[in-house]
């Protein structure tokens, strides 16, 4: 996968990656160590097994031979207490054997049944030949039976430590495997962690510093915006996943506000010169004015002279008219342009909502994120209740072992074999405790990483916090700048409906110094008129004076306003 198809990748997707690498290692891990403790537990129940091979190979020894020492007893004495006891000696004998057959190997079945042979063989010398001649048997008699019998004690007691040495040599070699097993689950738990841990720390840095990096830059980039700076160079950043998008818009962000800011820079400047021209406009009506009310006075004096000054009023009346004209035309084209403003900065506000709703996204995908390395550091703590677990069996083992011992002293000279492994099984446990106490360091060490891992995101997620301040920032200066922006179009939109009054002012000014030229004769009455129609043309100026003053305080305020960014 190359870098670019990387980037198109969706950021929380991108640590979903890390969380199931260390999700899957982790629980092949856990499924391997269970694996080889199951086997060990397995093992150690063979060797329990192998051991109850060894103690019922000895107590079938102690059954012969207690059968074997009744025979000269009962020849001697002739008690039938002998007999009883004889007979007892065999059925626990018989019973032994029952016991330790089913756990017996290949190797082992044919020494069993060779001590079987020879208890049979005891059984049926004692019966059929001690017991019904036992009051005719002399010495000489008595030591050929004891000779016969001694060899078939001898044989047997052989047979039994056979059983005991391939049984305690089976219970060995099970010990050396459960070590070895150990061993490995040790080896491999170690290993998985350690790769683990190494794999996700790699992912981490390699997906959270170009994360870091690159809403860094774009939080750079948004303070500039915030302080002004639209000349700047533009966010360079090649993919669709959150950190695109994100860069894309404000990229559009600050190209359309610098091509806001122009044209309401040059909108201004015409403004202010349609203003000048319009309050020079006023002032040459307002001088008109006057003179008409000159005029007006002079006609008083003679109808000659009223004749000559209508004349000049009514030249002075089409030049003011022609202005008039001119100034509504370039009103018109004023309110196009405050229109055009609105527009770019109602566009620019609704990026900038935008941008804000994806800054608030990348907080989400930040925050679950953290709450998924949250969850892994409890998986954590599951894997110290299975340490917990291994740790109860080494103990339960180590007690198995003590009470080993303790019957192997109990039993003599016939348990030594016994107490070797007795002494070996304790010596296991230990083994497992100490393994028990390493891997809890290594579920420590786990914990620790977990929570390195987790203040880094926590880094993450307070950088992103400020980017979404930095945001809401430029979202409320761009939501001033959209007001103002409404505010000059309907002042706009006030000068021009004045514009067209002065104009309809002015055609009725023109019509009323014709009919003062054409009809001079009535000048008293046409003076009321005309003084009337100045009145109303001095409001009208006025008006139009006071208009022009506040759209230059208006322009003023707004020029304050775009010479804080720098295009």
């Amino acid at each position: 996968m190359n870098s670019l198809q990387w980037r198109n990748i969706r950021i929380g997707l991108k640590y979903s990656v890390i969380f199931i690498v260390m999700a899957v290692t982790f629980l092949m891990s856990i499924f391997i160590t269970y694996h080889y403790l199951t086997n060990s537990s397995n093992q150690m129940e063979e060797t329990k097994t192998k051991n109850d091979v060894s103690i019922y190979a000895g107590d079938l020894v102690t059954s012969y031979d207690e059968k074997y020492l009744l025979i000269p007893e009962y020849i001697l004495l002739s008690d039938e207490g002998m007999l009883t006891n004889y007979l007892e000696a065999s059925k626990e004998f018989v019973e032994t054997a029952k016991k330790m057959k089913p756990h017996l190997t290949e190797e082992q079945l044919p020494i069993f049944n060779k001590m079987i042979e020879n208890n049979d063989e005891l059984d049926q010398y004692f019966f059929s030949t001690v017991v019904p001649n036992v009051q005719n048997i002399n010495k000489n008699e008595f030591q050929k039976l004891q000779q016969s019998a001694g060899e078939l004690k001898n044989e047997t007691v052989q047979l039994g430590e056979q059983l005991k040495e391939s049984a305690i040599g089976s219970s060995k070699q099970a010990i050396d495997s459960v070590q070895s097993d150990l061993k490995k689950t040790m080896v491999i738990l170690v290993a998985s962690t350690a790769i683990a841990i190494l794999i996700s720390f790699v992912l981490l840095i390699v997906i959270s510093r170009p994360i870091s990096k690159n809403l860094k830059k774009i939080v750079l980039k948004s303070e500039e915006i915030a302080s002004g700076h639209l000349n700047t160079e533009l966010l360079d950043y090649e993919g669709k996943d959150e950190i695109g998008q994100l860069s894309t818009s404000i990229n559009h962000m600050s190209q359309s506000l610098r091509t806001m800011i122009s044209e309401v820079s040059s909108l201004s400047a015409e403004v202010d010169h349609q203003s000048a021209m319009l309050f020079s406009s006023s002032e040459e009506v307002k001088i008109g004015s006057e003179q008409v009310s000159s005029t007006i006075e002079d006609m008083a004096q003679g109808a000659s002279s009223q004749a000559d000054n209508a004349a000049a009023i009514s030249q002075n009346t089409k030049e003011f008219s022609t202005d008039i004209v001119k100034a509504g035309g370039h009103s018109k084209e004023l309110v196009l342009f405050s229109d055009q403003v609105l527009e770019a900065s109602i566009s620019g506000h609704s990026q900038m909502t935008e941008s804000m709703a994806q800054m608030n996204r990348i907080h989400t995908v930040m925050d679950a994120s953290l709450s998924k390395i949250k969850s892994l550091e409890a998986k954590t703590h599951s894997i110290t209740d299975i340490v917990g677990v291994i740790k109860s069996i080494a103990d339960q083992t180590n007690l198995l072992a003590l009470n080993a011992s303790i019957e192997s002293a109990r039993a003599g000279d016939a348990g030594k074999g016994f107490a070797v492994v007795a002494a070996e099984v304790k010596k296991l446990s230990e083994e497992v405790a100490r393994s028990v106490g390493n891997i809890t360091d290594i579920v420590f060490s786990i914990k620790t990483e977990t929570a390195e891992i987790s203040g880094e995101l926590n880094n993450g997620y307070t950088e992103v916090s400020k980017g979404s301040e930095n945001m809401e920032l430029t979202g409320q200066n761009f939501a001033s700048i959209k007001e103002r922006v409404e505010e000059m179009a309907d002042k706009v939109n006030d000068i021009s409906s004045v514009f067209d009054t002065i104009e309809r002012s002015s055609k009725e000014i023109n019509e009323s110094v014709e009919q003062i030229a054409a009809i001079s004769e009535e000048s008293a009455a046409g003076s009321e008129e005309i003084s009337a129609t100045v009145l109303e043309q001095a409001q009208s100026v006025d008006t139009i004076s006071q208009s022009a003053k506040k759209l230059t305080g208006m322009v003023e305020q707004m020029n304050a306003m775009i010479q804080k960014f720098k295009l």
